[in-house]
């Protein structure tokens, strides 16, 4: 049991970071890809938005700030290969 509380609190941790980390660097690339072709920029900049209202709604109300961050780390991911399942990526 003390293994896997181990390993709660260190992807915890680790997620804080990635979180803030990978909503920089999805605006940046949004702000980026606004003026090409697509939408890709529209997109990434609105996933971005989503997820913080999203985090306004739901941490402290129902979810602990750790909890939200391993999910929305999780949930970047899962768009990153959506994003490269469309061709969306390498645009710019």
């Amino acid at each position: 049991m003390l293994f896997l509380q181990a390993i709660w609190h260190s992807a915890k941790v680790i997620c804080a970071g990635l979180y803030w980390l990978l909503s920089l660097a999805f605006l940046w690339g949004g702000l980026m890809q606004l003026g090409k072709g697509g939408a890709t920029g529209q997109v990434c900049i609105a996933f971005v938005a989503c997820l913080f209202l999203l985090r306004f709604v739901v941490v402290k109300r129902y979810v602990s700030a750790g909890v939200f961050n391993v999910a929305a780390s999780a949930a970047f991911f899962v768009f990153i290969v959506i994003l490269d399942a469309k061709g969306m990526t390498g645009i710019a």
